[in-house]
C-alpha cells in the first residue's frame, strides 16, 4: 500500500469519487457506512423543517436508503420516493426499504437530478443530503428540482461542510481533491434565490461544521404545473438499476396522489 503523500491524496480522490457515484462492492459498502455516518447530520437538518404526514417527498441522492426510510416514517399518509445516479446505491436502498416498497409507501428509481422522470409540481418536499456537492450544473439542476415541486413546496439541502466554517482548511482540501462544490451561507442564499426560490433560510451548526438550507416556493409558484397534473396524470419513466440507456421503467405519478 502506498502511504506516501501522493498515495494518500490518490486514495482520498478515489474515496470522494465513490461518494459522488458509488459503484461496485466498495461502493455498496460505502453507502451502507453513509447510513450510519450521516444519520446525525440528517436528523439535525430535518429538524429545521416540518413535513406533514400526508406529504409526498423526494430524496435526491438517496444513497444507502436510511434517510428515505426515515422520511417514510414521517409521511405515513403520503409517499417517499428516492432517486440516485448510482445503480449500486439504488440496489442498496431498495434492499433496505423492501417492506416499504412492497407496501407502496416507498419507491426507488435510478436517475439523475439533471433530468428527473416526474411530472411538474409532484412533490411537497424535496431533500438532498450530502448530495449537491456533485451536481453537474447547479443552476440547471435547481431549476429541475423546482420544476417537480408543488406550490408552497420545500427544498431541504443538508451538508456536512460549508465555506466560512472553522473547518475550512480541511474542507478546501476535500473540494480540491474531489472536484466538489461547496458554498458559504451567502452563496447558498444567492444561488437558491437566483434559482427562483423566494424564501430561503440557512442554518449552521458551527461546532460540527454542518449547514442546512431550507427553500420554500410561494403559493403561486408552479401552480400551472399542478393544475396541469391534476387534469391529466401522465406516466413518466426512468432508468432502473441495471438498465441500459434505452431501457425505461414506468413511474406512475398517480400513485402519489394530488
Amino acid at each position: 500500500m502506498d502511504l506516501s503523500l501522493g498515495g494518500k491524496v490518490n486514495l482520498l480522490g478515489r474515496l470522494l469519487s465513490q461518494s459522488g457515484r458509488p459503484r461496485g462492492l466498495f461502493g455498496r459498502i460505502l453507502v451502507r457506512g453513509m447510513n450510519l455516518g450521516h444519520s446525525g447530520l440528517t436528523r439535525w437538518g430535518l429538524s429545521k423543517v416540518e413535513i406533514p404526514e400526508h406529504a409526498n417527498v423526494l430524496d435526491i441522492g438517496c444513497g444507502g436508503g436510511r434517510t428515505l426510510e426515515y422520511l417514510a416514517s414521517l409521511v405515513r399518509l403520503g409517499k417517499a420516493v428516492g432517486i440516485d445516479y448510482s445503480e449500486d446505491s439504488v440496489a442498496v436502498t431498495r434492499k433496505r426499504n423492501q417492506k416499504l416498497i412492497v407496501s407502496g409507501r416507498v419507491e426507488v428509481l435510478h436517475g439523475a437530478v439533471s433530468s428527473m422522470p416526474f411530472s411538474d409540481a409532484t412533490f411537497d418536499c424535496v431533500t438532498a443530503v450530502e448530495a449537491y456537492y456533485f451536481w453537474p450544473d447547479i443552476a440547471a439542476d435547481l431549476a429541475e428540482v423546482r420544476r417537480v415541486m408543488k406550490p408552497n413546496g420545500q427544498l431541504v439541502i443538508i451538508a456536512g461542510m460549508y465555506l466560512g466554517s472553522k473547518f475550512d482548511k480541511r474542507n478546501m482540501k476535500l473540494i480540491r481533491v474531489g472536484g466538489m462544490r461547496c458554498f458559504s451561507v451567502q452563496e447558498f442564499e444567492h444561488t437558491l434565490q437566483d434559482a427562483g426560490f423566494p424564501n430561503v433560510a440557512v442554518t449552521v451548526e458551527p461546532r460540527k461544521g454542518w449547514i442546512c438550507a431550507v427553500s420554500e416556493l410561494g403559493p403561486n409558484d408552479n401552480a400551472k404545473g399542478c393544475a396541469k397534473r391534476d387534469t391529466a396524470l401522465p406516466t413518466s419513466s426512468t432508468q432502473t438499476a441495471g438498465a441500459g440507456p434505452s431501457e425505461k421503467a414506468a413511474f406512475d405519478v398517480a400513485d402519489l396522489g394530488h
